[in-house]
């Protein structure tokens, strides 16, 4: 009885063996680089807004790969109006990371927070309107249109269709792991 004990547990860590190597054999690693999240999110600009008789613009996006916390930075400028003369223009500093739908094969700008927000001649009881407005805005925006979709013809790309490993940023690029299991 022990020895078959013994066998069984050889044959069950032979077959862990086997499946943890198969799966690390199908890991699919993608490289985006910042480029081409460049493209992507310029296409989804500009980003207008409306509320309470402000109106807000994002537009002119440039994409920073921030190694030190894997996230997405988008510095881009904003306009600000209000009835009554007001309004200014400035820069908007958006950070976020990326998330994965594994059933469409695509990823989306996730949680982007303003962490800057800097406009020129407006009173500073107008900024955290503005502030809220542009938020909810791209929050809306980018969260909604892929700024990656992998290609449904690709045999490697549909494979990929699966879970998330890791997403590092490197070199200006993000390296995306999936793996199947």
């Amino acid at each position: 009885m022990f020895k078959g004990k013994c066998m069984f547990r050889s044959v069950m860590f032979v077959l862990v063996s086997l499946v943890s190597q198969m799966a690390f054999a199908f890991n699919f690693t993608q490289v985006i680089t910042e480029q081409e999240l460049q493209e992507r999110v310029s296409a989804s600009m500009p980003i207008e807004k409306k509320r309470y008789f402000v109106t807000v613009k994002v537009s002119n996006p440039v994409i920073d790969l921030i190694k030190d916390t894997d996230e997405i930075g988008i510095l881009a400028n904003i306009d600000a109006s209000a009835p009554g003369g007001i309004g200014g223009r400035g820069k908007v500093m958006i950070k976020g990371t990326l998330d994965y739908n594994s059933n469409k094969g695509e990823f989306y700008f996730k949680n982007p927070k303003i962490v800057r927000l800097d406009i020129e001649n407006v009173p500073a009881e107008f900024m955290p309107n503005i502030q809220g407005l542009a938020q909810t805005a791209l929050s809306n925006t980018l969260s909604r249109y892929p700024v990656y979709k992998f290609k449904d013809n690709d045999v490697k790309h549909s494979l990929a269709k699966s879970v998330l490993k890791s997403l590092k940023v490197d070199n200006e690029q993000l390296v995306i792991t999936l793996s199947p299991f």
